[in-house]
């Protein structure tokens, strides 16, 4: 039995399997970048001048798209180390849901030392990541289930001291409006009142949990 002879096309696909590839320096033992793109079934490649492929990334479809204006794509272990480019940051040890704290493009960083890993991010896709009207938002975006969510988080509660500073200060000008004002003595009950809001704020009464109540009177 005879073999027919592969066509040119066919030894392409036997020597480079995928249609995309991202070559980088294999020699490198620590972090490094890719620096070249090759598309294996443009006219315009020279095959004889293509890396081997064992020695090259396979990228995807969606991955070879995600190519465009990327300056650094970071590769490790002979791996891309942001497979997906644009990523959303979290608090990963947080209870959810909880707040987006960032926003990477990770294939434009000059340096990611101080980027989390990949597997401690978000993944976001390109058309998200473009969409800065409804979805990559400053503020108001939270994370629960490997989802990207609306989120406000709730405010912090006010420090009890804060609040007797703050009833203090309204205290002392009811009582000037209902008391001062018209030469009249401020009773007593206010009086024990303010008293007791003015060692909150100050701190001298380190027992209460909560404000006094405020006279009826």
């Amino acid at each position: 039995m005879t073999t027919a002879p592969l066509t040119g096309a066919a030894m392409i696909a036997a020597a480079w399997p995928a249609r995309y590839y991202a070559a980088y320096d294999t020699t490198a033992t620590d972090l490094t970048k890719v620096t070249a793109l090759y598309d294996v079934q443009s006219v315009q490649t020279v095959v004889q001048n293509l890396p081997a492929a064992a020695t090259m990334i396979a990228l995807t479809e969606d991955q070879w798209a995600l190519t465009q204006g990327a300056q650094n794509i970071w590769v490790q272990g002979g791996a891309l180390l942001y497979p997906a480019r644009y990523y959303a940051a979290y608090d990963t040890t947080a209870a959810q849901p909880t707040s987006v704290t960032g926003w990477y493009d990770t294939w434009t960083l000059s340096s990611v030392t101080s980027v989390p890993a990949a597997s401690a991010l978000i993944a976001v896709s390109s058309q998200d990541w473009s969409d800065t009207k409804a979805f990559r938002l400053p503020t108001g975006r939270g994370v629960q289930d490997g989802k990207i969510i609306d989120y406000t988080p709730a405010a912090s509660p006010v420090p009890l001291a804060t609040q007797a500073a703050n009833a203090l200060t309204a205290a002392a000008s009811a009582t000037w409006a209902n008391y001062g004002s018209m030469g009249v003595a401020v009773p007593q009950a206010w009086i024990t009142y303010q008293t007791a809001l003015k060692a909150i704020a100050e701190g001298t009464d380190t027992a209460s949990t909560t404000l006094p109540a405020e006279p009826a009177v």
